[in-house]
């Protein structure tokens, strides 16, 4: 110890400076062996905090940047993923004196009037048409509704869906009647003939029994609201060979 404290102070070195110079190396153990006393008894856990909230420092602007524009977490401004339109789920005809309208109700409790059935087909989809002629079957069978307005309305459908032998009814009426005008629907792919005392609502895309002469006299007429897609010319190409015309 003698050797040591005469290493300490060196040559020229006071007693006085040599007693401050121990109490420094004194201080400066207990600060040592404090530090490592708080880093043993400091918990996993908050070791693991530190070291999380220091690479939250240091993290990278781009990675930031990354979460935002991947959408890897929750996005700020999520864009809303298209749905599809509920289907039908039941339907109304509303009486107005001897006329009615079409309340089509969704199975998402939305509904929506129409004045009349050519209206309503302005807009319906294909889709939502058969349904509707599935809940009308259902509802009253082959009999059909004794009302007027709900027998009128299951008697489109059934002329639409149904097999010719089934509607052989109308079909001979067609002839009789002078055809004012022929319109096409292209919402859900239906045409329909606007004779004096009925119209007739047909499928784009099934042959009915029409005769030549009413064919040909259709394709002497403008197609109304015939858009030139490819299920208007497919139907134009079907009244041809109905009547007869060879190009």
């Amino acid at each position: 110890m003698q050797s040591c404290h005469k290493s300490l102070l060196g040559s020229g070195t006071s007693r006085g400076d040599f007693a401050k110079k121990i109490v420094d190396l004194e201080i400066k153990e207990r600060s040592l062996k404090r530090f490592g006393e708080e880093l043993q008894t400091k918990t996993p856990k908050r070791l693991k905090e530190d070291k999380d909230d220091e690479a939250k420092d240091d993290e990278p602007t781009k990675n930031k940047k990354k979460e935002t524009v991947t959408g890897t977490e929750t996005p700020i401004n999520p864009v809303p993923v298209a749905m599809k339109t509920p289907s039908v789920a039941t339907y109304k005809i509303i009486k107005q004196g001897e006329k009615g309208v079409y309340q089509i109700v969704r199975e998402d409790g939305t509904d929506i009037v129409y004045i009349n059935f050519g209206a309503m087909m302005k807009s319906i989809s294909r889709d939502d048409l058969t349904e509707l002629y599935r809940i009308v079957m259902n509802r009253y069978g082959m009999d059909g509704p004794e009302d007027k307005l709900e027998k009128g309305f299951w008697k489109c459908l059934r002329i639409m869906f149904e097999e010719p032998l089934s509607t052989d009814f109308i079909w001979s009426e067609i002839g009789q009647q002078k055809i004012i005008s022929w319109r096409y629907y292209d919402t859900c792919r239906v045409h329909c003939l606007n004779l004096e005392s009925m119209d007739v609502y047909m499928l784009s895309d099934r042959k009915y029994p029409l005769s030549a002469e009413v064919c040909q006299t259709m394709l002497k007429m403008k197609l109304l609201d015939g858009k030139m897609n490819e299920d208007c010319y497919r139907l134009l190409k079907m009244m041809e060979k109905q009547a007869g015309i060879r190009k």
